[in-house]
């Protein structure tokens, strides 16, 4: 017994759904006692349940069953819309059975098989896939007590932390999305910045340094007539030197004009 739940155990062991379902069917085919067993996860994007099944004859491998969304009909996508654990009696070998590959799959089993199926339900409460147990006596499989209901449980268990692992990743990868969107939106904004700080340096230098520190100067009449020329140099460029227009700027004659600018040595 104790080795049976070790065994069982190994659900838990599980870190993707594929992985899930291959380990609840190993754990459960060393002492089947039904005609088959499957497990099967809805795929969202790929618009199926993801199924894999085995039988009682040991020797077969675990095949895969994918179950369209769109197969209406199909027993094991009724599980899933339906919600709640559903017992057949009987199959009748599969004859009402539309999808091919499971009408085969049932119609080789040996005996009148029915079917005990239940859904299994994610972290949000949303039924997104189904354990289905082949047997001729199909209420004998919902007994609590049993291995087989315990490692349905740890499935769903294990299921529910996969799923909520999987969202927390996808919104991670989002998160990520939108910082990185974020840097590159800053590092735009910073290089609009450096071209802004860039123009007005090169718009300053184009103009006179009126803005100079003085402190140096220790005589008025110098810092006077260090600012007059500061003016005059300023106002040439700025009329691009035309001395007509400058000297009526500044309210001075032409020839006291001429004479400052002889003075400073502002033409050049």
């Amino acid at each position: 017994m104790k080795t049976r739940l070790k065994n069982v155990l190994r659900v838990l062991e599980s870190h993707s759904r594929q992985q899930l379902m291959l380990n609840f069917l190993e754990v459960n085919r060393r002492h089947l006692r039904f005609e088959a067993l499957m497990a099967g996860i809805i795929r969202p994007a790929n618009m199926s349940i993801e199924c894999y099944g085995i039988t009682s004859q040991h020797t077969a491998d675990i095949a895969r069953y994918d179950v369209s969304l769109g197969d209406t009909n199909h027993p094991l996508l009724h599980i899933v819309r339906k919600g709640v654990p559903v017992i057949w009696q009987t199959l009748l070998r599969g004859v009402r059975i539309e999808e091919p590959r499971f009408r085969h799959f049932v119609s080789t089993l040996p005996g009148e098989c029915g079917l005990y199926a239940r859904p299994v339900f994610d972290h949000a409460g949303k039924a997104s896939g189904v354990i289905a147990a082949f047997s001729t006596s199909p209420q004998r499989c919902d007994r609590p007590t049993s291995i087989f209901n315990l490692s349905c449980e740890l499935f769903e268990r294990r299921l529910r932390t996969i799923a909520e692992f999987e969202q927390l990743r996808q919104q991670l990868g989002q998160i990520r999305d939108v910082f990185k969107i974020q840097q590159q939106r800053q590092q735009q904004l910073d290089d609009l910045l450096t071209r802004l700080s860039q123009g007005e340096r090169n718009s300053a230098d184009k103009m006179t340094g009126i803005a100079r520190d003085y402190s140096d100067i220790d005589d008025l009449c110098t810092a006077v007539e260090s600012f007059e020329c500061e003016i005059l140099t300023q106002r040439l460029r700025q009329f691009n030197q035309n001395k007509k227009q400058v000297a009526y700027s500044l309210n001075l004659s032409p020839r006291t004009l001429a004479y400052k600018l002889t003075k400073y040595r502002c033409e050049r």
